[in-house]
């Protein structure tokens, strides 16, 4: 027998060979740890040197985590599909068995489900920079993975030594094919990802010293902080003080009083230039926030007529398209390494992200029909429908032999049948 006859078989053994019930909590690395060590885990530093806690504190802006949302929405809604190379020749069991293994993947035991895992590998990723997910192998089958494990990164830590990822505390150490690690690559080639929060770092913290600053001056009792009280000079430090603290003392029971004064003289100060760009510089954060995740504004409920919302809906919708697809695109070829380690020759992919207008397509349709560029099955087709099939029959057999033959066929439009006199 030829080699390639040989390996084919092989290969064929081994993909024809799956589990029937699926426990992969039984032999998951990360639930050893959880169980063993979860009472010294730590959190530790990206080699950047930015702690843990300052990305899930950023994590906590309203834009950004609205940003975040938005993606894992739509990988929610859009779900997957398990495709062959060869349409026509599926095979249908492993195929049912990828599916059932990215709808349950840690079994159908487990409260994990494809939304949950789904969300946590992307919200990692979108924050972070990095996600990591552990592969579940089967003791009994090798060559299979039997589960997917979403591993919080803070927990992960890469050892130069032996060029491995592994967990923080243990030592243990994962091999290639036991560890999927999706990241957003930087310039520098480093092995961590690069987070959004490392670019947004300096717009993040205006955000917060800003919005720190206003709810001080919300929560601050006394005096207007716009006005100035002007004392003559001829007082003297005894009774400056004495004014210093009689005015602290109203503060704390007279907020919004009228205040009597003697030898005094009080100024309202207007709204100063400063205080107006305050408001300027929050929108301002928000637009790089949003340019950064690249979410058009109209995800995230801004409806306005600033420079921000210029553009068509539809022109914003392919522009994210864009977007989604580049970071679902790192998701799809890590998963479908694994499969490719496995011997499957199936494939995930995320369903296609439906931004057409369902109108201008059948307007345009109905207008290549009419002028004879497209045909009528190849319209059906870009809806999913099956195509209608010219049959045509003589006086000496009935239609009704016809529409049976069609229904064994599973074709039930019989608007294309011809008749022949």
């Amino acid at each position: 027998m030829p080699m390639n006859n040989i390996f084919t078989k092989t290969i064929d053994g081994i993909k024809s060979r799956l589990p029937v019930l699926k426990k992969p909590t039984v032999n998951s690395r990360y639930d050893d740890l959880l169980l063993d060590y979860s009472w010294i885990l730590t959190s530790r530093n990206k080699s950047s040197g930015v702690g843990w806690r300052t990305y899930y504190q950023a994590g906590k802006n309203v834009w950004l985590r609205s940003c975040i949302n938005v993606y894992i929405n739509e990988v929610r809604n859009l779900g997957f599909e398990i495709k062959s190379p060869d349409e026509t020749h599926q095979n249908t069991r492993r195929v049912n068995y990828l599916t059932d293994l990215f709808n349950n993947p840690m079994g159908k035991y487990s409260q994990d489900t494809y939304a949950t895992y789904q969300s946590a590998m992307w919200h990692s990723l979108l924050l972070l920079g990095d996600a990591f997910s552990e592969v579940i192998y089967d003791l009994d089958y090798n060559n299979v993975p039997i589960g997917f494990k979403h591993i919080p990164t803070e927990l992960m830590f890469y050892y130069e030594d032996t060029d491995q990822w592994g967990f923080i505390n243990n030592g243990y150490r994962f091999e290639a094919d036991e560890l999927i690690h999706i990241k957003e690559p930087g310039i520098r080639g480093s092995v961590w990802g690069e987070s959004p929060v490392d670019v947004l770092a300096r717009d993040l913290a205006l955000e917060i010293l800003g919005r720190t600053f206003t709810k001080e001056i919300l929560e601050r009792k006394g005096l207007d902080p716009s006005g100035v009280i002007e004392y003559s000079t001829d007082l003297n430090d005894s009774e400056y003080n004495n004014e210093i603290a009689r005015l602290q003392s109203m503060a704390n029971s007279n907020r919004r009083g009228t205040m009597v004064l003697r030898g005094a003289k009080f100024n309202k100060v207007g709204i100063t230039q400063e205080d107006m760009e305050y408001s300027k510089l929050m929108f301002d954060i928000r637009d790089r926030i949003l340019a950064v995740m690249g979410v058009p504004p109209a995800k995230v409920s801004i409806i306005e007529t600033s420079s921000i919302d210029l553009g068509s809906g539809q022109t914003q919708d392919k522009q994210f398209k864009k977007t989604f697809n580049g970071k679902a695109k790192l998701f799809e070829d890590s998963f479908n390494k694994v499969l490719g380690r496995s011997a499957f020759r199936e494939f995930f992919k995320y369903n296609e992200l439906d931004i057409e207008d369902k109108l201008v397509k059948a307007q345009i349709d109905d207008i290549k029909l009419g002028n004879g560029t497209t045909t009528i099955n190849e319209v059906r087709a870009s809806y999913g429908l099956p195509p209608l099939i010219d049959y045509t029959y003589d006086n000496n057999k009935q239609l009704s032999y016809y529409k049976n033959a069609l229904k064994r066929e599973g074709v039930l439009d019989y608007q294309k049948i011809k008749y022949e006199q």
